[in-house]
């Protein structure tokens, strides 16, 4: 049996070792409708991400497609819509003590890849669904990422949002980011205009107007193509740095770009509002100095105890630029992105026997740099986008 094998068993193995449910709150747990999967198994003594959490729960809804779990993909959009129904947000994770923020959201991500997955005859494939689906997006959308006060003080320049939290900290906001900690915005969070979250936004507004228009509401989808457009324009203008051939994070309490180098300025190829022109640059002289041995690295930045920083690689990254490089048609690349990445997961399952929440990409047998939680085996979103990738093909 080839390592690839293994790996692939072990995977198929674990999500049902990874799978809870439970429709009430205990203790500080809140209940949802439909089971989930958690990103890992508990250590002997509980042990970190027991608990649903927002974006990691996407990416491990890649690798459930064609497989016996996919329904699972359908019931965490569900557990969206009941987080939205019942607390108005969706939380970083399903802990009371995580509604002061939210995470990456890709709620329209994961309705898009149930509807995708779903067969003809189900819920999910009816029109009533959809119909549900789009009004508490827009809801989500509306009252938490485009909110101007207290408990959602998101849009804060030039119709563009920030990453928050309820206590104003800037440490807390970088945690609704889900790079926690990293190098970027120079720890000030609150006075940024992240880039990655603001294509998302674009991304969900795009996803929004289709769904309108799907649903036969062509008023409905021009008003969500107007806003996407707005913000597609206020974005480049702002974030497009055009002497670097970059998207940076925006300062605007300082007026400026930060000319930190990060991931985050692939993000405009996945979500598709770079110009041809824009993306060709990017990946000409940028992609490059992110592409290391093991995948790409989060940043060009070292800091001890920065986890989403130099020498670290992460999952959903290499997932959203492999995306990105594919979707401007630079597929040679993606598939190089996608290579380096699956052989440094394999590499690392041959030698310690399971999957990891990241990784060293620079030199990938040697350790990462830890931050505050350590290494932590599993995981959901590396075993999730792993699949992905050997499906697609390396």
């Amino acid at each position: 049996m080839s390592n690839t094998t293994r790996a692939l068993a072990y995977i198929e193995e674990l999500w049902p070792r990874l799978g809870r449910s439970g429709q009430t709150d205990v203790g500080t747990l809140i209940g949802l409708p439909r089971p989930y999967l958690i990103p890992r198994e508990a250590d002997p003594t509980g042990g970190m991400f027991q608990e649903m959490y927002y974006w990691d729960s996407f990416f491990i809804s890649l690798g459930l497609a064609d497989t016996p779990h996919a329904q699972l993909i359908a019931d965490v959009a569900e557990n969206f819509a009941a987080l939205i129904e019942r607390f108005g947000v969706i939380p970083n994770g399903t802990r009371y003590y995580f509604l002061s923020r939210s995470q990456p959201p890709l709620f329209t991500e994961q309705i898009k890849l149930a509807l995708a997955v779903a067969p003809p005859t189900s819920e999910v494939a009816s029109p009533a669904w959809l119909a549900r689906m789009l009004d508490l997006a827009e809801r989500e959308h509306e009252t938490v990422w485009l909110g101007t006060a207290q408990p959602h003080h998101r849009l804060v320049h030039r119709g563009l949002s920030r990453y928050f939290d309820i206590n104003y900290l800037d440490v807390l906001a970088s945690c609704e980011s889900g790079w926690d900690h990293s190098t970027r915005c120079d720890d000030r969070w609150l006075e940024h205009l992240p880039v990655d979250l603001n294509c998302i936004l674009y991304a969900r507004e795009r996803d929004m107007a289709d769904f309108a228009e799907t649903l036969g509401q062509p008023e409905r989808a021009a008003r969500w193509r107007a806003r996407a457009a707005a913000r597609q324009a206020t974005l480049v203008a702002l974030m497009w740095d055009e002497a670097e051939a970059f998207f940076f994070d925006y300062d605007y309490a300082a007026g400026r770009i930060n000319p930190h180098a990060s991931l985050a300025g692939f993000y405009p190829l996945w979500a598709g509002l770079a110009s041809a022109e824009q993306a060709e640059r990017v990946v000409a002289i940028w992609l490059p100095r992110f592409q290391q041995p093991g995948g790409l690295v989060t940043t060009l930045t070292e800091q001890a105890g920065r986890q989403w920083a130099w020498p670290n690689g992460w999952a959903p990254l290499q997932w959203l630029v492999a995306a990105g490089l594919d979707r401007y048609g630079y597929r040679a690349e993606a598939r190089e992105a996608r290579r380096r990445w699956s052989e440094t997961c394999l590499n690392a399952f041959e030698r310690t026997g399971a999957f990891w929440e990241k990784y060293n990409v620079v030199a990938p047998q040697a350790s990462t740099e830890e931050g505050l939680y350590g290494q932590l085996h599993g995981f959901g979103w590396t075993n999730g986008v792993l699949v992905d990738f050997l499906r697609q093909g390396i």
